[in-house]
């Protein structure tokens, strides 16, 4: 009953991120703590939170979804935690509420899945191995977008981070892309860590990404000061919970474009404009 009589509130509180700048002046300053690289210490307030386990959160797998991101600086993540946490329950395993993911990314040798995202295509995939530390297991997965704006995801568990893809998977890259899984190489490897919450009612999950970090063998991109957030949903809800300045995001093509300078990205200009916008905010 008082989740529901403030929906309202936390929507306006949290509508762009300048206000969220406004009113973090007013909280104490002994809510979070910024060392001398500015990276912020929030685990205290993270245990704050109520707690949900795996087995608990697997009711919300929605593994076909729709997604809304929010991107933003750091800075502004202790008041997004204050707000959100009467409606939220975060994930806890082993005493952990933080957890590592690492993630390969596989494309052609002339960037199909790069391209389909940068061309805007309406039907668009992704192709990786990524490794949970949440449960220590890899799965290949192909990450789909649909042309209803819906994300399905296929995925089959892997024994380890593979370079090259087995049987097993080139066999579902072909049966769902169309495409010989022999042509698709290891493009990118993308780390991060990773806050994982569910509202109360089991209906949709939040994650929060921080410290993302990309490399290719040539070139490497930190990008220390960025949050990405995401809201996973069986259908879109304005009324969410968490309500900031939203943003199409892709993770391999932010990281790709910064560690390829032969890559185009002209249609991803005003974006590039935008994050490193975001990323000067103080």
């Amino acid at each position: 009953m008082v989740c529901s009589l403030t929906h309202h509130n936390v929507i306006v509180q949290l509508k762009t991120i300048y206000r969220i700048k406004k009113d973090l002046k007013k909280l104490n300053t002994n809510l979070f703590v910024i060392n001398k690289n500015e990276n912020f210490s929030f685990q205290y307030l993270l245990n704050d939170f109520q707690k949900v386990s795996l087995d608990e959160l697997d009711k919300v797998k929605l593994l076909d979804r729709q997604d809304t991101k929010f991107v933003f600086n750091q800075i502004h993540l202790p008041l997004i935690l204050e707000k959100i946490k009467p409606f939220y329950r975060i994930l806890e395993i082993n005493k952990k509420l933080v957890f590592t993911y690492e993630t390969t990314y596989f494309d052609t040798d002339d960037f199909l899945f790069y391209n389909q995202h940068h061309n805007e295509n309406r039907k668009r995939f992704k192709v990786r191995f990524r490794k949970y530390s949440s449960n220590n297991k890899s799965f290949f997965e192909i990450k789909i977008k649909n042309n209803k704006n819906r994300t399905v995801k296929k995925r089959l568990l892997a024994d380890e981070m593979n370079e090259c893809l087995g049987e097993q998977e080139r066999d579902l890259v072909s049966a769902i892309i169309g495409l010989p899984g022999d042509q698709l190489a290891p493009k990118l490897d993308l780390e991060f860590s990773r806050i994982t919450l569910t509202d109360n009612s089991f209906n949709e999950r939040l994650t929060i990404d921080t410290n993302l970090s990309a490399k290719n063998g040539i070139s490497s991109k930190i990008f220390d000061q960025l949050v990405i957030s995401e809201i996973k949903q069986k259908k879109y809800n304005p009324k969410s919970d968490l309500k900031i300045q939203e943003m199409r995001f892709s993770k391999y093509c932010m990281g790709m474009l910064h560690v390829n300078k032969e890559i185009k990205y002209n249609r991803f200009k005003p974006k590039l404009l935008q994050i490193n916008k975001i990323l000067t905010q103080r």
